[in-house]
C-alpha cells in the first residue's frame, strides 16, 4: 500500500476509534475493513472486541489480520495478540478451577 494510502487508513481508523460507543467503533471499523480489506483495520477490531470482552470475535479478526498482513513483523503482532488471549484463558480458567 502506498505511504499516502496508509496515512489515510490510519486518519480512517483514528476517527472510529474517537467515536463515544464501542458498539459505534466497531461498526465504523467493520465498515472500513469492507472497504479495504486490509489487515491493520482487521488487527483492530480484534483489539475493540478485547476490550469488550469478547475474546472469541478478537480472536477472528487477530487471525483475519495474520493473513492479511503481508509483512511478517505484523504476521508476528497479530499472531502474539492472538497467543496472547489464549494464555489469559488458561489462567483465568486455572485460577476459576482453583476456588
Amino acid at each position: 500500500m502506498p505511504n499516502g494510502s496508509r496515512k489515510n487508513l490510519a486518519k480512517k481508523i483514528k476517527d472510529c476509534r474517537q467515536l463515544v460507543s464501542s458498539k459505534k467503533v466497531i461498526s465504523c471499523l467493520e465498515a472500513l475493513l469492507l472497504s479495504t480489506n486490509d489487515g491493520l483495520v482487521a488487527y483492530e477490531l480484534g483489539h475493540e472486541f478485547e476490550k469488550i470482552g469478547k475474546t472469541q470475535d478478537a480472536v477472528e479478526y487477530y487471525e483475519r489480520a495474520e493473513t492479511l498482513f503481508k509483512q511478517p513483523i505484523y504476521k508476528n503482532m497479530a499472531r502474539a495478540a492472538i497467543n496472547n488471549l489464549a494464555i489469559e484463558s488458561l489462567l483465568a480458567a486455572k485460577k476459576k478451577k482453583g476456588k
